[in-house]
C-alpha cells in the first residue's frame, strides 16, 4: 500500500453532532469533511459501518449492509421522502450521548413512511422502480439473505437467535439452495417485507456514496473497520453455517468461541466474546471460507478507501474457547488456547484477488508475537503505534515515537484506550510520568525550564493532549491519526472501555454513545492542528510525499528520517527551541539524539 505523508481523525459516524440523538451521513457528516479540508487533513477513520445488534459496531448483524442508523432524515426530506411534519417528535434526544433504543424506534417510523411515499411515486415514475431494481442486482450476492435475514428476525422475540426459529429447514438455509420449500414459501409471504428491507440498503448506499463523493473529491481518504469475527446471530453465520465451527448435527450453536486471554483490561477472566470461529482446518470449506472473504474485504473497499483489520493476531493464531454444554454455550475457560491459523495462506489468497497492494491496516497491538510481525510484513501491511503506550516499557519498545516505522499508523489512541488526559491524570504510574517528561524535556538545563511561568509537569498536565498529538504528528509513520477527544481535550467520556457492557434501553452515557458538540470544536483548534499538520509535512503537494533519491540520507542499508521536536505551547503561544533528532525507521532500533 502507497500512502503520502497524511494525518487525520478518528470520529465514527454516531459521534457526529444532529438533531436526531445520533450521528448520521446528512449535513454534519459534510460539515465534518468541511472542517478537515480546512485544517488540511487527508484521512478520516470510523468504526464498523455495518448495522449491530447491540451499541458496539463491532457485533455485526451483516458484514456487508450499512447501519440503517446512519440513515438522515434530513436528506430523506430534501429527496421528497418524508414531510417536514414527520421529523417533528416528542422524544428528547440528547446532544451528549446515544439513547439507542429511542433513536431506532424514531427512525424505524421515518423509513416506513419513506418507503410508502417511494411505493406511492414509484407507481407514477417508473425511473425510482429502476434505480432500486438495479441496486438489487448489483448487490443481490449478499443483499438476498440480508433481507430476508432480517424479516425473518423481525418476525421472532428479539432475545431470540435464528438457531431457535421454529422451521428447522429455516434454519439450516446455509445446507440447502434456493429451492427448499419452506424459504421459497417465506419468500411469498413476506415479498414486501424482503422488499422493504433492500430499500433500506438502498437508501444507505445513496446517502453514503454520496458522501464519500464528498469526501475523495476534497482528497480525503475514509478509513474503514472490521472485526475479525462475526456475530454469531448474524446473516453471515445463519446463510454460511458449514464456515463455522458449529454443532452441526443438531443445535447449530457454537462449539468453540472466540475470545482473548487474561490481560490488563480483564486481569482475572478469559475474555468471552461470544463469537464463532471460522472453520480454518476444515479442507472441505476452505475454498468457500476463502471466497467469502474475498467478496466481505472486496465489498467492505468499495465502502472506505483503507480498511483496518480489529484482531490481527487471530489471522496467526486465534484463541480457542471450548464449550462444555453447547445447549447452554457454559464454556471451559480453564481448557482455553491458541490455535495456528493458516494466515500465510489467507493472505496469499487474498493479494491474488484484491492486488498486492491491498490497502489494509493491521491491529498489531499488545499481547503479540514475533509470528504476527512476520506476517505483517511479509505482506507489506501497515500496522499501528499508539503512543500512550510508549512508555510503559523499555525505549526499545515499538510504541516509543523513535521506533516507529514509516508504513504505520500513528495514534494518539484507540476508541479502546482511554482519552489522552483521562490516560495522563488517572491511568499512567508514576514511572510513565518521569519517563514521559524526560522523553520531552530540553537536553540541557530542564530542570529550570518554565513554559508560561509554569513547570513543565505542569503543562503537560494540562495540555497532554497536545503533546500527544504533535509527536504522533510529526513521528515517522506516514499516517498519523488523532482521536477526536484528544484532539478536543476533553477528559472523560471514552468511547469504548474493554470488559465492560453496553445495554440499547440504557438512557445515559456508555460504552459506544459519546457525541461532540460543535461549540467545542474552537477556532483556536482548528488554526492549530492547521498549523501543526503543514509544519510535520503532513499536507505535501499530492505526489510530493515520498522525497527523490538525492534527498534521501542513506546510511548503509537503513535510511534515517529527520524529524523535528519542539515543546507544544498552549494555544496562541509560541513554539520553543526545536532541535533535531534521527530516528531510525525500525522496529526495535534506538535514536540517536543530537
Amino acid at each position: 500500500m502507497q500512502l503520502e505523508r497524511s494525518s487525520g481523525i478518528l470520529l465514527h459516524i454516531t459521534s457526529l453532532p444532529s438533531s436526531y440523538g445520533i450521528g448520521d451521513l446528512g449535513p454534519e457528516a459534510y460539515q465534518f469533511i468541511d472542517f478537515l479540508y480546512e485544517t488540511k487533513q487527508k484521512l478520516w477513520q470510523i468504526l464498523p459501518l455495518t448495522p449491530a445488534n447491540s451499541p458496539s459496531p463491532y457485533s455485526d448483524v451483516s458484514a456487508s449492509a450499512g447501519n440503517p442508523l446512519f440513515i438522515s432524515p434530513d436528506l430523506l426530506l430534501s429527496s421528497n421522502l418524508i414531510e417536514k411534519d414527520d421529523l417533528k417528535t416528542d422524544l428528547k434526544f440528547s446532544d451528549e450521548y446515544i439513547y439507542f433504543k429511542q433513536v431506532h424506534e424514531f427512525k424505524e417510523k421515518l423509513f416506513e413512511k419513506a418507503y410508502k411515499k417511494f411505493m406511492t411515486t414509484s407507481q407514477n415514475n417508473n425511473e425510482n422502480e429502476k434505480k432500486l431494481n438495479e441496486f438489487y442486482e448489483n448487490e443481490k450476492y449478499w443483499i438476498d439473505d440480508y433481507s430476508i435475514f432480517m424479516t425473518m428476525k423481525e418476525q421472532r422475540p428479539d432475545s431470540e437467535k435464528w438457531s431457535s426459529w421454529p422451521v428447522e429447514s429455516l434454519r439450516r438455509h446455509g445446507n440447502h439452495n434456493e429451492s427448499n420449500e419452506a424459504l421459497s414459501l417465506f419468500r411469498k409471504l413476506n415479498v414486501e417485507r424482503i422488499h422493504y428491507y433492500i430499500f433500506i440498503q438502498y437508501l444507505f448506499h445513496k446517502q453514503w456514496f454520496e458522501l464519500k463523493s464528498y469526501a475523495n473529491e476534497r482528497r480525503i481518504k475514509i478509513i474503514g473497520d472490521i472485526p475479525l469475527y462475526v456475530d454469531y446471530d448474524s446473516v453471515d453465520v445463519w446463510a454460511n453455517t458449514k464456515l463455522f465451527q458449529l454443532d452441526h448435527k443438531d443445535t447449530l450453536l457454537p462449539t468453540v468461541l472466540a475470545g482473548f486471554p487474561p490481560d490488563h483490561s480483564s486481569p482475572n477472566a478469559v475474555q468471552t466474546w461470544n463469537m464463532p470461529i471460522y472453520d480454518w482446518d476444515n479442507q472441505s470449506v476452505k475454498d468457500d471460507l476463502l471466497n467469502w472473504w474475498i467478496k466481505r474485504l472486496k465489498k467492505t473497499l468499495e465502502y472506505v478507501d483503507l480498511i483496518r483489520i480489529d484482531h490481527f493476531r487471530g489471522l496467526e493464531a486465534h484463541y480457542v474457547i471450548p464449550v462444555d454444554d453447547i445447549k447452554k454455550q457454559t464454556i471451559n475457560g480453564k481448557k482455553a488456547h491458541w490455535k495456528k491459523t493458516p494466515g500465510d495462506e489467507f493472505f496469499s489468497v487474498i493479494t491474488s484477488a484484491l492486488g498486492r497492494d491491498v490497502p489494509l491496516i493491521v491491529e498489531d497491538l499488545g499481547d503479540t508475537t514475533e509470528e504476527v510481525y512476520q506476517l505483517r510484513d511479509k505482506y507489506h501491511l501497515w500496522g499501528m503505534r499508539i503512543i500512550e503506550m510508549g512508555f510503559y516499557y523499555n525505549p526499545d519498545n515499538m510504541y516509543c515515537p523513535h521506533n516507529y516505522v514509516p508504513n504505520s499508523f500513528a495514534y494518539t489512541n484507540t476508541h479502546d484506550n482511554p482519552p489522552a488526559l483521562l490516560w495522563w491524570n488517572k491511568k499512567t504510574s508514576a514511572s510513565e510520568r518521569r519517563k514521559f517528561l524526560a522523553y520531552i524535556s530540553r537536553p540541557v538545563d530542564s530542570d529550570k525550564e518554565l513554559i508560561n511561568g509554569e513547570s513543565l509537569e505542569k503543562h503537560v498536565n494540562k495540555n497532554i493532549n497536545w503533546y500527544l498529538i504533535q509527536m504522533v504528528l510529526q513521528s515517522v509513520s506516514n499516517g498519523a491519526i488523532i482521536a477526536m477527544q484528544d484532539l478536543l481535550g476533553i477528559e472523560r467520556p471514552r468511547m469504548n472501555r474493554p470488559g465492560s457492557t453496553s445495554d440499547p434501553d440504557y438512557d445515559g452515557s456508555q460504552n459506544w454513545a459519546w457525541r461532540f458538540k460543535w461549540s467545542e470544536l474552537t477556532t483556536d483548534i482548528r488554526k492549530h492542528l492547521k498549523l501543526m499538520t503543514q509544519l510535520y509535512g503532513r499536507d505535501l503537494p499530492f505526489g510530493k510525499a515520498i522525497a527523490p533519491d538525492d534527498m534521501q540520507m542513506k546510511d548503509d542499508d537503513t535510511t534515517k528520517c529527520i524529524t523535528i521536536t519542539y515543546l507544544p505551547p498552549s494555544i496562541g503561544q509560541p513554539a520553543f527551541y526545536p532541535y533535531v533528532r534521527y530516528s531510525v525507521s525500525r522496529r526495535f532500533q534506538f535514536a540517536d539524539n543530537i
